[in-house]
């Protein structure tokens, strides 16, 4: 049974991300082309997932930037999902995840853990705000 339903898990996971792939083609498709409607600025950050929470729980950035995430996990297997960018990764203890995508729409977007890692893991949100 165990067996079954982490079959499911991984073939769950494995569709999100070729889904998601698509969208992040799209957009380096529309920068390589020259569309300069988005030039903002390189903005790095660098997350840590732990105890439910990621750290920090709050990014900034601005219309128009490229925002590079570097995450890594320092407890347990941990996901990173920020769907409306097409984001959705999975993190695995030590091991650092980068992602890139441009902040092309304004707004509060939450960010969460996408894979049940423990009894806190419903809490495990942050908050991207794109001004």
């Amino acid at each position: 049974m165990q067996n079954k339903k982490l079959i499911l898990l991984l073939a769950s996971l494995l569709l999100l991300v070729a889904c998601n792939q698509q969208t992040i083609d799209s957009q380096a498709t529309d920068v390589a082309n020259g569309d300069d409607k988005f030039s903002g600025e390189v903005r790095e950050f660098d997350l840590i997932a732990r105890n439910w929470n990621f750290e920090p729980s709050e990014i900034r950035v601005n219309l128009g930037d490229n925002v590079e995430l570097h995450i890594k996990s320092v407890d347990v297997t941990h996901g990173f999902m920020l769907s409306q960018f097409g984001v959705n990764e999975m993190l695995e203890p030590g091991q650092e995840v980068n992602v890139n995508f441009i902040a092309d729409k304004t707004g509060t977007f939450t960010f969460f853990c996408n894979v049940p890692c423990g009894a806190g893991h419903g809490s495990m949100r942050g908050q991207l705000i794109v001004e």
